[in-house]
């Protein structure tokens, strides 16, 4: 009887696996930047969600909420430039539905940027924050599930690409044509699909797997260690780039100083993104298994500047007849007015969208020069 005892009762004992916390976060892409709502320390918040960032906080925010300096760390910005921070922790750091609270979390402090109000944002949630956790982010429903990780994702492993270098930032690799390993960070903080590092860009070339299109002198980029310098960059077609069994073909990028080639948030625009950072996999869920990404560039790159629209960027095309800095005074014969730069990141200047072709009057130093704002 005993034994007829244990026997049923070993029936009835069935493993239990550990249950996955879950929580869906709506965001909403500002700018090129994709905007979520947290509860930091009591207190709901607009963040941008960054995968190649870390966590951070605005001054301001830290301030208000009293949360103290811990130390300090040296880190290195989208610009490549080194900068060192002050850092934080913060209490409770609680996703909108309520059902995942991460507490004790160390940020960095950051100083006041124009930057963080044109987003209506007071920090960063970056890759650190996530690094147990498993992230799927949905470009069509505009939402990221972030889920613990007890589980590994049901995703077929042919979609499935390993992480190329230690520690938990999704860095991965592309192939650049054939046989041209090419190791990216997927940066949902960056706007573009591809921007690639000078580097890269110097040992791709070597080997044939790109064509410089076209060569400039200017900047305008901002990140944590401020507007980066001008600098010479250069226009760059690839004519197929994989990932995993999926191939962008006509994919145009201009070079820039990251500290990694990126792969930016138009990726989701193409399919959705699962990222296992637990087991340090990344998933790609294409909508097509072929994209054709060619498109024109513009030949002059503009930007606000107290108030002012000025040239940022001078292309092949132009080289000669303008330069960097010079200010837009006209726009198809009328004048122009004073730009709001915010607006003018999040929105565009509305003059430049009318026309496909547009009569630009731009002040010099040899004085005033009409040229043809258009995409070659």
């Amino acid at each position: 009887m005993r034994v007829i005892f244990w026997i049923l009762l070993s029936l009835l004992v069935v493993p239990v696996s550990a249950q996955q916390a879950m929580s869906v976060i709506p965001y909403r892409l500002v700018g090129g930047k994709m905007i979520v709502t947290m509860s930091v320390n009591g207190q709901a918040r607009s963040v941008i969600f960054d995968t190649g960032g870390q966590v951070a906080l605005t001054e301001e925010l830290c301030d208000e909420l009293g949360i103290p300096v811990t130390d300090s760390v040296k880190t290195t910005d989208a610009n490549g430039k080194e900068v060192n921070l002050p850092r934080v922790t913060i209490s409770s750091l609680l996703t909108p539905d309520g059902m995942i609270n991460f507490a004790g979390v160390t940020a960095m402090k950051l100083a006041s940027s124009t930057s963080f109000e044109c987003f209506g944002a007071d920090g960063f949630i970056g890759s650190n924050l996530f690094k147990n956790m498993i992230v799927e982010i949905d470009g069509k429903t505009k939402t990221i599930l972030i889920s613990t990780a007890e589980k590994a994702p049901t995703i077929s492993l042919r979609k499935m690409i390993p992480f190329s270098q230690k520690g938990y930032m999704p860095i991965i690799t592309l192939q650049a044509g054939t046989g041209n390993n090419l190791d990216v960070l997927f940066d949902t903080g960056s706007p573009r699909f591809l921007s690639l590092k000078s580097s890269d860009y110097e040992n791709l070339q070597e080997r044939g797997a790109c064509r410089t299109i076209s060569e400039g002198f200017g900047g305008g980029s901002i990140s944590v260690g401020g507007m980066v310098e001008s600098d010479l960059s250069r226009r760059v077609n690839f004519p197929v780039i994989s990932l995993g069994a999926t191939k962008f073909r006509n994919v145009t990028t201009e070079t820039s100083t990251p500290p990694y080639t990126l792969l930016g948030v138009k990726l989701l625009e193409y399919g959705k993104v699962t990222i296992d950072y637990s087991r340090r996999h990344l998933y790609f869920e294409p909508y097509e298994q072929e994209f054709d990404l060619a498109s024109k560039h513009y030949n002059v790159n503009l930007r606000v500047k107290d108030g002012d629209l000025v040239v940022s960027t001078v292309w092949s095309s132009m080289k000669g007849m303008v330069e960097v800095g010079d200010k837009v005074v006209q726009i198809n014969g009328k004048s122009v007015k004073k730009y709001d730069f915010c607006e003018s990141i999040i929105m565009g200047i509305p003059e430049l969208k009318a026309k496909k072709k547009t009569k630009l009057t731009i002040l010099t130093k040899q004085g005033k020069k009409v040229i043809i704002y258009q995409k070659e």
